[in-house]
């Protein structure tokens, strides 16, 4: 029997009611998680901040100034890698407190430990409607491929300790904000991307509360600008002839 690897999952202390909907949720698909006590940058003093943010080189990015929340966020996820890294494991599955596993997820879960090569990350969240046709691993009935454009979300990946390692280097102090760390120039192909594709996070019920750890307002901003139906199209089948005849991701360790 394959071993799973250990699921963490980050959490507000206070947020004792998103505790009880994640271990709940696990139960269904047979998992069970670790909780990690997120970093709540709203109780932060100013002191605090200055030491883990650099304000100005946020600044300088499409993101601007980031809240405290999103440096709560963003320092959340940088101590998940610290612990994995002090941990000896050979990776984890994080996960913010609102995530939403699709129902085979169990199936296949202790592959990644067989499939995953130390510098990975592999988010399960949507990242390409058409990945890279070069080098598909099945997964499951899913695939582990390489994303084409860069993504957006955390709220569930698995991280081997090479990544955690480099992560911690580029996003130190933080600069940006966590859930757009592959969108961000200067942070994007600091270790190798695999995704889960189709994506295995499903969108969340109505009415069900997002994770308490940090929001992404820069985010809802710019998904509120709707992209021209013909240039949206134009965009998907130029991407599909590069992807299927013209390019090949470049891994990078």
């Amino acid at each position: 029997m394959t071993t799973a690897p250990k699921i963490i999952i980050i959490n507000l202390e206070s947020s004792a009611d998103r505790r009880a909907l994640m271990t709940a949720h696990l139960a269904t698909l047979g998992l069970q998680g670790e909780f990690f006590p997120a970093s709540d940058g709203r109780q932060m003093t100013d002191a605090e901040i200055a030491v883990v943010y650099d304000e100005k080189r946020a600044a300088t990015t499409e993101w601007g100034v980031l809240t405290r929340g999103e440096i709560g966020c963003a320092l959340s996820h940088r101590r998940v890698w610290q612990a994995l890294l002090d941990s000896g494991d050979n990776g984890w599955l994080v996960l913010e407190d609102d995530a939403v596993l699709a129902p085979d997820v169990a199936q296949w879960l202790g592959q990644l430990l067989e499939q995953a090569h130390d510098g990975d990350v592999i988010p399960f969240v949507h990242t390409s409607p058409t990945p890279y046709f070069f080098r598909q691993t099945a997964l499951g009935k899913r695939q582990l491929v390489y994303p084409n454009q860069s993504f957006i979300a955390a709220t569930a990946y698995y991280v081997t300790p090479l990544a955690a390692q480099r992560l911690l280097a580029a996003s130190n102090p933080i600069w940006f904000p966590i859930d757009c760390w592959y969108s961000t120039p200067g942070f994007r192909g600091v270790t190798p991307v695999r995704a889960v594709w189709p994506e295995a996070v499903v969108p969340r019920e109505s009415g069900i509360q997002g994770s308490t750890i940090g929001f992404r307002q820069a985010h809802a901003r710019r998904e509120s600008v709707q992209k021209n139906p013909l240039r949206k199209l134009i965009s998907n089948f130029r991407r599909y002839l590069k992807n299927r005849f013209l390019v090949k991701p470049v891994r990078y360790d």
